[in-house]
């Protein structure tokens, strides 16, 4: 996973990377975590997300990949406000062409704590993989894009790192990405119509959530929206005349 990473500047961004971290506050150990909604909790292992352990996220089509990094932000505040620590985003240059860079003051506003997210920018998605691996090792949260056609061998590499480390890591994968993968759950993700508050304006962005993948657990399909005050999921009871929940 370091091809390509001459051994002197792997040796600085380890240097780097342990320096910021140790700054941050240690995180605490593994266990699971439920993601807001008691209906959706119900339907993982134990009532939750492990937090030692691989996760990811896709969305439905190419249109609905913004929607899939929303859910996944959603999780990824949510997770680092449980466990404390730092959240470790690899970015790879050239991954914003299509919808563009994360934009600070929108993640200071959607719940992530400055302090404690630490970008690293990487020239390739093996320079990425190998970022997570140490971070991972650090006890950092991790999120990203999962690599297009990364290979098993590859995600047991990351699922490995996440159970030693007790420490999560949620990736986004592509919509037309079929490889077989190690990660305990998986998400497909569309977007929904967006709450509105009193004077008609955007409250909340909401997403149509089908957990399509959950060792140890049972699928389900659910309407969630994102609380912007309490910086959590939550389940509208009724959405559009119908049920926001179906479980398989």
């Amino acid at each position: 996973m370091s091809q390509g990473v001459s051994d002197n500047a792997r040796q600085g961004l380890i240097a780097a990377l342990r320096a910021k971290l140790a700054v941050l506050s240690a995180p605490a150990g593994a266990g699971v975590w439920a993601p807001g909604p008691e209906e959706m909790a119900a339907a993982l292992p134990g009532g939750g997300l492990a937090l030692g352990a691989l996760h990811e996220v896709t969305g439905v089509d190419y249109r609905a990949t913004p929607a899939a990094w929303g859910f996944l932000l959603a999780l990824a505040v949510q997770l680092l406000r449980a466990r404390g620590g730092s959240l470790v985003w690899p970015w790879v240059e050239g991954a914003a062409q299509d919808f563009g860079a994360p934009y600070a003051p929108g993640l200071h506003a959607f719940g992530l704590d400055p302090a404690r997210l630490l970008f690293v920018r990487c020239r390739k998605g093996s320079e990425a993989l190998w970022v997570m691996e140490e971070a991972l090792r650090h006890g950092a949260t991790v999120i990203g894009a999962r690599p297009f056609h990364a290979s098993l061998t590859i995600s047991r590499r990351l699922q490995l790192a996440a159970e030693q480390a007790g420490a999560p890591v949620l990736l986004l994968r592509r919509h037309d990405d079929h490889q077989v993968s190690a990660a305990v759950t998986r998400w497909r993700v569309a977007p929904a119509p967006a709450a509105r508050d009193r004077f008609g304006f955007f409250a909340g962005p909401r997403w149509r959530v089908a957990l399509e993948q959950a060792r140890g657990g049972r699928t389900g399909e659910w309407v969630v929206e994102w609380n912007d005050e309490t910086h959590g999921l939550r389940l509208p009871a009724v959405l559009g005349g119908g049920k926001a929940r179906r479980a398989a």
